[in-house]
């Protein structure tokens, strides 16, 4: 909404980030553009160390946790980083969005291939709960008829 109701001279030609900072500065003056900046790096800062510590216990639970593969993952980790620092946004958007793409086919495929062990797991904790239910129920009785 801030973008669309900025003057016409102000945003013309502009794209992505350029567009968002001038839009914010005419609406807010630089601290628009400050809140921004902040806003943009907590926000990937957190989603960094996100991805950073799920993609440590994948790589922990298929390589093992030993020194080489968690040392070869921060390695990468920081590689990308870098990459993700100095190439273009497009470029970097374009790779997170093939990232994200992959790790939904991946994931797809593991549920499938897991889904008998999955509901086999459910039934055990529905009749776990189940047995617990009905203990705390018989308890609840015998306290009331006492």
């Amino acid at each position: 909404m801030i973008m669309l109701t900025a003057p016409e001279n102000i945003v013309a030609g502009k794209e992505g980030m350029d567009l968002l900072q001038s839009a914010m500065r005419y609406h807010l003056g630089d601290f628009g553009v400050i809140f921004i900046a902040v806003t943009l790096f907590l926000f990937s800062f957190s989603t960094f160390l996100g991805i950073l510590f799920y993609a440590r216990s994948n790589v922990a639970y298929l390589f093992g946790d030993n020194w080489i593969s968690q040392t070869m993952y921060k390695v990468l980790a920081l590689v990308m980083l870098f990459v993700g620092g100095i190439a273009a946004y497009t470029f970097v958007w374009d790779l997170g969005d093939v990232g994200i793409g992959l790790m939904t086919i991946f994931n797809t495929g593991i549920l499938y291939l897991m889904g008998g062990q999955a509901i086999k797991e459910l039934r055990v904790f529905e009749e776990s709960n189940k047995a617990q239910s009905n203990s705390q129920c018989s308890q609840q009785s015998d306290n009331v008829t006492q």
